[in-house]
This record gives structure tokens, sequence and C-alpha cells, in this order.
């Protein structure tokens, strides 16, 4: 199952959760990252902070959505906004993805601050585990959905 998770810019945080499942669900997740506005340079910290914490870094880069808008582009069966800006801005998709909101917007990730890297880091964790460990393929798209929805409403 492709996943997009999209953040304002594309330079931490949806960077982050693409690493993260990249590495928690490697064995039926592929994840990818883009920003809603614009595509920035990739935080140099962030980078560190993951290779610390033995995720992969190897690709990881800033993109817009529209180099997931092409006709090549891989399918995506769910996108995940990461902050309210990107919610606002993600408009209809080819293909139907399920479309969820996880805010976890720190403005603080962007002035480099490693507190700010950790919890937002720990928050992405916490979800993506849970977002992989629901029955995908079992569970019909609906309540599927509903436990997608919830991880946001939960605060984790």
């Amino acid at each position: 199952m492709n996943v997009l998770f999209v953040c304002h810019d594309n330079c931490a945080l949806s960077l982050m959760a693409e690493s993260i499942l990249n590495s928690v669900g490697a064995a039926r997740f592929h994840g990818f990252s883009a920003g809603a506005l614009r595509s920035g340079s990739v935080n140099q910290d962030l980078l560190e902070f993951l290779s610390l914490h033995h995720l992969p870094v190897s690709g990881l880069r800033s993109k817009t959505l529209d180099s997931f808008r092409r006709a090549d582009a891989p399918h995506m069966d769910f996108i995940i906004t990461l902050c309210d800006s990107a919610a606002d801005q993600l408009t209809k998709w080819p293909g139907h993805p399920f479309v969820a909101h996880w805010n976890v917007e720190n403005d603080d990730i962007v002035s480099d601050s490693e507190d700010a890297l950790r919890d937002s880091f720990w928050t992405l964790m916490r979800r993506i585990k849970i977002f992989t460990s629901l029955p995908h393929g079992k569970l019909n798209r609906r309540v599927l959905e509903q436990r997608v929805l919830t991880l946001e409403a939960s605060y984790l």
C-alpha cells in the first residue's frame, strides 16, 4: 500500500513520516512525502536525527504534490496531511485514495529545535505504528477509514 504524507513544504514532518513508515511498515507499506505549497530544502538536523534513530534517509528529498499527480506517479492508497495548511491545499486526487488529517504541525521544528524534532518524531511513530497494525484488507474501507481518522482525534 502506498501512503503519501503531506506537509507545507516537505522539509521535515512529511519526510520524517515517510522514513518512519518505510522502516516500520516495510513489508506492506511504501511511504512517500510531498509539500502542499512548495518544496524546500531538507532539514539537515532531521536527517541527522533520523540516522541516529536508525531510520532510512537515503533518497529523502523535498518534492511537491505535482510530482505525485503525474500519470507515471505511483498510485496512492492513502494521503495523510500533517499540518492545517496542507489539508487546506489538498484537492481531488486521481484514484480516489483515502485522505486523513493528522495535525502534527510544530513551528519549532523549522527553527531546528531538537525538542520539537523529538516530540514530532514520537507522535508520528506512535500513529504510524498503530496505522500499520490495522488489519488492512480485512476491514471494509469505511471501518478502516474511521480507524485511521481516530488517530488524529486521539492526540497520540
